[in-house]
């Protein structure tokens, strides 16, 4: 079955001028349209290479990854990445950041700037829009972030850690906003997160990774994000027993 991506027992192999390092071992793993997925393990079992791996941005030893059928090399612009900081420039204002994709890839078309436009009025920032970064909350930055990474209408996000620098008060409502403008979108997304909690409330499956070098050891399904409200998945007894489940498998 073709899916959006697919990655078909990838492995890497870091080099040195006296070593070599098998930091990832025969990852098989997809994902369709509109699902979100979350990929959990120890600290140090290569979580984020995944991601770079699926960016493009590093080429894997062996093993392809696809996006729609097209080599991961020749889609990088069909990706989004999100950090977890922010990243704004702060002599930019919130427009020019958000320009900032269709800028650097030369579009300036009419279509374009209403797209971005409509984006800042349906996420509550249209009246921040000629404010600079530092006037903005924790929360509204990460939401500039992601609207910033919607720019070229990427059709997978890829995100790497983006809640860990924040507050627990601020984290709550930003974990909600990333949700909802997900979801409205209809963006397929991969977190990367240590957060077994974070998994659990937003995914439709959640893999956890090994110890390096990294294999998939198992995956979790969840019905979780039928239910509108974060806070609300995580009163339901599936949220606990995922959980409780995700834990042993870390442990």
């Amino acid at each position: 079955m073709e899916h959006l991506l697919n990655i078909d027992n990838v492995s890497l192999i870091y080099h040195t001028l006296t070593d070599e390092t098998l930091a990832i071992e025969s990852i098989s793993m997809y994902a369709d349209e509109n699902e979100f997925i979350s990929v959990v393990g120890p600290s140090g079992c290569g979580k984020t290479t995944l991601l770079s791996l699926i960016s493009g941005v590093i080429t894997p030893s062996s093993g392809k990854i696809t996006l729609r059928g097209q080599p991961i090399s020749e889609a990088k612009n069909k990706t989004g990445y999100m950090f977890q900081r922010d990243h704004l420039f702060e002599w930019r204002t919130v427009w020019q950041n958000i320009k900032l994709g269709p800028e650097i890839v030369g579009d300036k078309s009419p279509e374009t700037t209403k797209y971005l436009d409509g984006l800042l009025s349906k996420y509550g920032l249209q009246d921040f829009k000629h404010k600079y970064p530092k006037h903005l909350s924790g929360g509204m930055r990460q939401r500039v972030a992601l609207i910033r990474t919607l720019a070229l209408r990427p059709e997978l996000l890829l995100l790497d850690e983006p809640f860990g620098a924040l507050d627990y008060q601020t984290k709550k409502v930003v974990i909600q906003d990333v949700n909802d403008i997900i979801s409205r979108e209809q963006k397929t997304s991969i977190l990367v997160t240590h957060d077994i909690g974070e998994a659990a409330s937003l995914s439709d499956r959640i893999i956890v990774l090994s110890h390096r070098p990294s294999v998939v050891k198992k995956v979790f399904t969840s019905k979780l994000r039928s239910i509108p409200l974060i806070e609300e998945r995580k009163k339901t007894r599936e949220y606990q027993e995922l959980i409780d489940e995700i834990w042993k498998e870390l442990i």
